[in-house]
């Protein structure tokens, strides 16, 4: 069964046994109606259509409430406001009943079941509305908390990216000038190509860091990437030292190429940091699966590190 049903049953008990108290007294009256052991006053024809009309719309929120309705936190209160219209309701009627004569016990009867009838649908109209009033006051309520919090950590990291960005490019540019010097007295020196790709990578990831911050984290360009190219040019840009890359197979993948690369070159600082000397890494595709792999034949997390590095 839903559970939202299941909340209804429990929580929506006045208007389960409303609809119940007026479904037994309709069929007990007509019985007795159908016997000839009681005969109709005047009016109770017209009580009896608006209560099988009542009964029917509680039959319907019934079912309604727990499929389409208010959340289920509001079912006490729709339960509340029923039990109150039937009994705020009946207690008016009642002085009326003091007020007016009755002919018999039969319209005291009716007139009662009328009464608790009436007042109890009133009460679970009013508490319908009211309940779905608030779920959309608290609907707007946790957005706009929402944005504020989004607002707000994406004012935060816009300041920190703005600050690191600033921090680092001082430092790049004086490594920048530095390297040109460099060219000047040693332009056939064969590292100063690396130092410089290295640095141009520094310059771009600044950028990106400080773009990501401000637009947000999704991915919104992508364009198709030869994963084993990707993989080999991210290997060039980190000190691999004697560790081997490996690209079995070939494969071309959709991503973003600036992030991808983010993710290469972090995972393959990782391996050659802990996987020891001579690791090997693999980058490939996921056999009949969506998806890429990177591993590495190094020793692996030991298993007394493993809960605190997950």
């Amino acid at each position: 069964m839903n559970n939202r049903f299941s909340a209804g049953g429990r929580l929506l008990w006045p208007v389960w046994g409303l609809g119940t108290f007026l479904a037994v007294s309709l069929v007990a009256e007509g019985v007795l109606l159908a016997l000839g052991a009681v005969t109709a006053p005047a009016g109770y024809w017209t009580g009896t259509v608006s209560s099988v009309v009542i009964l029917a719309g509680i039959g319907y929120a019934v079912y309604q409430i727990p499929t389409s309705g208010p959340s289920v936190d509001r079912y006490s209160r729709i339960g509340y406001w029923c039990s109150a219209g039937a009994v705020g309701f009946l207690l008016i009627n009642f002085g009326f009943m003091a007020a007016i004569p009755t002919a018999t016990t039969f319209q005291v009867v009716g007139w009662t079941r009328w009464a608790i009838g009436f007042g109890g649908g009133i009460g679970l109209a009013i508490g319908v509305f009211e309940a779905r009033a608030i779920d959309r006051e608290v609907a707007a309520e946790r957005a706009r908390v929402r944005r504020d919090e989004l607002q707000r950590e994406r004012d935060r990291l816009d300041e920190f990216a703005s600050v690191v960005s600033h921090d680092l490019r001082n430092p790049l540019s004086v490594a920048a000038g530095r390297l040109d010097l460099a060219r000047r007295e040693h332009p056939d020196d064969e590292h100063l190509e690396a130092i410089e790709n290295a640095l141009e990578r520094m310059s771009a990831i600044v950028d990106e860091t400080l773009a990501l911050a401000r637009q947000g984290k999704t991915v919104d360009e992508t364009e198709d990437i030869d994963l084993a190219t990707c993989a080999e040019g991210c290997w060039q840009r980190v000190d691999t030292r004697d560790a081997t890359l490996e690209t079995p197979g070939t494969a071309t993948i959709r991503a973003d190429p600036d992030r991808l690369s983010h993710v290469f070159e972090n995972l393959f600082r990782n391996s050659v940091e802990h996987g020891g000397e001579g690791v090997t890494v693999s980058v490939g595709t996921l056999d009949g699966r969506d998806g890429l792999y990177v591993e590495d034949d190094g020793s692996g997390i030991p298993a007394d590190d493993r809960d605190s590095v997950f």
